[in-house]
C-alpha cells in the first residue's frame, strides 16, 4: 500500500497532538520524527486533530501531498473543506466543494454541505437548489433529509428579497415570424396574387430586469412587491419590444410551501407605440408534494386593453399554469410544464384557447457544466371564423395552429467574473397551421449573461 511520510517536528506536533513518540530530540537538533502511515491512518489522524479542534495541525497533514486513489482523495479535500468550514472561510470551502463536482458531480453529501454553506451566507436560491439534489438521492440519511426539509422551510421564510438580470444578444433568422410565398385568388379579372412577407433576419439585443421584496407582518405573513421589465432592441425597430409588469400582494408561509396572490398591472410597447396595457388577478402557490417533487401552480385573470385595436381584440385572459420539479438525483432533474390560457376578445374572430406542454431535462455535469434541454408544443384554437384565400378562392376557417420549439442551453460556472454566467442557448420553431400563410420555421442562438443576487 502506498505509503505517505509525514515530517514532524518534535516540538509543534508531537506534543501539540498528545502523540507518544519513543524518540527523544534535543532543542538544539536538526533532526526531525517521521511517522509513516497510509493514506487511510493519515485521514483517521486529521479527523482526530478536527475533532480536537486543532484545525492548523490537521490542514498540515492534509496538504502534504494529494491521492491516487479517488476516493481518498475526495475524502482528504472534504476534510479541507470542513477545516475551511470550521475556519469560517466559507468561500474557500465553496471553492473545494465545487472542485469535487467538478469530477464526481452526483455525490449527495458535498450537495447537502454546499448548501449548507450558501445557507451561512443567506444565498437562498443557491442553497435551495444544492439542498432539492442532495434531497433527491435514495441514500440520504433519514436525519439529513429532516434537516434538509427544516431548511428549505427555513429559507421560505427568510428569503425577503431577490434581484436578477439578464443581457444577450440574439441572431434571429425569421424575426418577422413568417413565410415566403404568394396568395392568390381567381377573380372576373382573373388571376390576382399578393406576394407574401420574406422572412427577415436581425440581431436582437434582449435584457430583462426582475426582482422581488417583502415586508415581513408576521412569523408567517408577508407583503410582496415584483417586478419585471424586459426589452428587444432590432436594427429594424418596428420590431423593438419593451413589457412592463409589477404585482403587490399577500405572501403566506407553511411548512411545505406557500401561496401568494395580489393585483397586477402590466403595460407594452410594440416598436416604440403603445400597444396594450391590463390590470388583473393572480394566485401562486408552492407545494412540496415528496422529497423529490415540487409543484408550483398560478392562476390569473387578465382584462387586457389595446390602444389602437380596442373595438378588436380588447377583453380578458384566465389562466392556469403548472410547473413540477422532479430531481432524479443529486445531479439531474426533470421539470414538467403545461398552461391553459382562454383569451375572449370583442371580435370573435380572435378569441381563442391556448394549451402548452413542455418537459425540460437538466444536468450538472463535470468540470462545472451545466446542460438543459427542453421540447415543447403548443395548440392553438381559434373560435370564430376568419376569410382566408385557399384554393384560388376567398373561404371561412376557423383557425388551429401548432407549435413545436425545441432549445437546449449550456453554461459553465468555472467561467463565471462576478458571478456572471454566460449561456448559450439555441432553439427551433416550426408553427404548422390549416392557414398556411401563417406557418413558419425559424432558428434562434442566444447568447445572456445572467446575474442572480
Amino acid at each position: 500500500m502506498t505509503k505517505t511520510k509525514f515530517v514532524l517536528l518534535v516540538t509543534f506536533l508531537i506534543f501539540g497532538s498528545n502523540i507518544a513518540v519513543s524518540k527523544e530530540v534535543s532543542p538544539t537538533s536538526n533532526s526531525a520524527t517521521i511517522i509513516s502511515m497510509t493514506h487511510k491512518q493519515a485521514l483517521n489522524f486529521a479527523k482526530n486533530l478536527i475533532a480536537q479542534g486543532k484545525l492548523i495541525d490537521a490542514r498540515k497533514v492534509l496538504l502534504v501531498k494529494p491521492y491516487d486513489v479517488k476516493e481518498l482523495e475526495i475524502e482528504r479535500l472534504y476534510l479541507l473543506a470542513q477545516v475551511a468550514t470550521l475556519e469560517h472561510k466559507y468561500n474557500e470551502a465553496i471553492d473545494i466543494y465545487y472542485f469535487i463536482l467538478d469530477h464526481q458531480p452526483d455525490i449527495p453529501n458535498i450537495r447537502f454541505r454546499l448548501a449548507e454553506l450558501y445557507l451561512k451566507q443567506e444565498d437562498w436560491l443557491r442553497a435551495e437548489y444544492h439542498y432539492r439534489l442532495a434531497l433527491a438521492h435514495k441514500d440520504t440519511p433519514k436525519e439529513i433529509q429532516h434537516r434538509i426539509k427544516y431548511a428549505l422551510y427555513y429559507i421560505r421564510k427568510n428569503k425577503n428579497w431577490n434581484l436578477w438580470f439578464n443581457i444577450g444578444i440574439a441572431p434571429d433568422n425569421n424575426v418577422n415570424n413568417t413565410t415566403s410565398g404568394e396568395q392568390c385568388v381567381m377573380t372576373m379579372f382573373g388571376v390576382m396574387c399578393n406576394t407574401l412577407d420574406e422572412p427577415e433576419k436581425d440581431v436582437g439585443l434582449n435584457t430583462m430586469l426582475g426582482g422581488t421584496y417583502e415586508f415581513k407582518l408576521s412569523d408567517k405573513w408577508r407583503l410582496r412587491n415584483e417586478f419585471l421589465v424586459y426589452n428587444s432592441k432590432y436594427d429594424n425597430k418596428k420590431y423593438d419590444d419593451t413589457y412592463l409588469y409589477y404585482v403587490l400582494g399577500a405572501r403566506y408561509i407553511y411548512d411545505k410551501g406557500d401561496i401568494f396572490f395580489g393585483p397586477t398591472v402590466s403595460k407594452r410597447y410594440l416598436g416604440h407605440k403603445a400597444y396594450n396595457y391590463s390590470t388583473g388577478f393572480m394566485v401562486e402557490t408552492n407545494y412540496d408534494l415528496t422529497k423529490r417533487l415540487n409543484a408550483n401552480l398560478t392562476l390569473s385573470y387578465t382584462p387586457t386593453y389595446y390602444d389602437d385595436y380596442s373595438d378588436i381584440l380588447d377583453g380578458d385572459v384566465k389562466g392556469a399554469r403548472l410547473r413540477l420539479f422532479y430531481a432524479l438525483d443529486s445531479s439531474k432533474y426533470l421539470i414538467f410544464k403545461t398552461g391553459y390560457e382562454y383569451e375572449k376578445t370583442k371580435d370573435e374572430t380572435y378569441t381563442n384557447d391556448r394549451i402548452n406542454f413542455a418537459l425540460g431535462f437538466g444536468a450538472e455535469l463535470p468540470y462545472g457544466f451545466h446542460v438543459y434541454a427542453e421540447p415543447s408544443v403548443l395548440f392553438t384554437n381559434y373560435k370564430g371564423d376568419r376569410w382566408i384565400v385557399k384554393d384560388y378562392e376567398f373561404k371561412q376557417v376557423k383557425e388551429k395552429d401548432f407549435t413545436q420549439r425545441y432549445s437546449i442551453s449550456i453554461s459553465n460556472r468555472k467561467i463565471a467574473i462576478w458571478d456572471l454566467v454566460p449561456t448559450l442557448t439555441y432553439s427551433y420553431t416550426d408553427k404548422s397551421s390549416n392557414i398556411w400563410q401563417r406557418e413558419y420555421e425559424k432558428s434562434l442562438i442566444e447568447f445572456t449573461i445572467q446575474k442572480r443576487f
